[in-house]
């Protein structure tokens, strides 16, 4: 026979997006991503860059499609008092501080690849595998047969 529990607690369709929140700030993934990328407000009311990416994340996390879709769940989420929801706009401005121009590459054949390689966010992105474990300092990372990054 299962076990109920009855929760006094409201029920939200996010809750488990409290679970990986919590998990972002044990790891303290927080303090990583301000460090990369610096304080972006001494105000209260602006959103640092570990907040900005944290929505950003819970938005695709649950299922959103979008950015603006932060906007949809906003009043779900603001049932956990440990958490600032930036709105979409205040998302969407910053992100764009983070972009980086695309390199071009002609093959031999002529024909053009795209391609961006935004150090900032790989800085980011290896810093976090760091953090959390998932690489070791000195460690090479190997895509296919080549080394494609070494974090010394």
């Amino acid at each position: 026979m299962a076990k109920i529990n009855i929760k006094s607690e409201k029920i939200t369709p996010f809750g488990g997006i409290y679970y990986a929140s919590k998990a972002f700030y044990a790891l303290s993934l927080d303090k990583v991503i301000n460090g990369t990328h610096g304080v972006r407000s001494s105000t209260y009311n602006g959103y640092q860059w570990d907040e900005i990416m944290s929505a950003m994340s819970d938005v695709f996390l649950y299922g959103g499609d979008c950015v603006e879709d932060v906007n949809r769940s906003e009043c779900h989420l603001r049932e956990s008092p440990e958490i600032r929801i930036p709105t979409s706009h205040a998302i969407g401005h910053p992100i764009k501080e983070l972009s980086h121009e695309d390199m071009e590459n002609k093959s031999s054949s002529g024909i053009v690849f795209r391609f961006n390689t935004n150090p900032r966010l790989n800085d980011l992105l290896m810093k976090h595998n760091m953090k959390m474990g998932l690489f070791k300092s000195g460690q090479t990372v190997w895509r296919g047969f080549r080394p494609c990054f070494r974090q010394d």
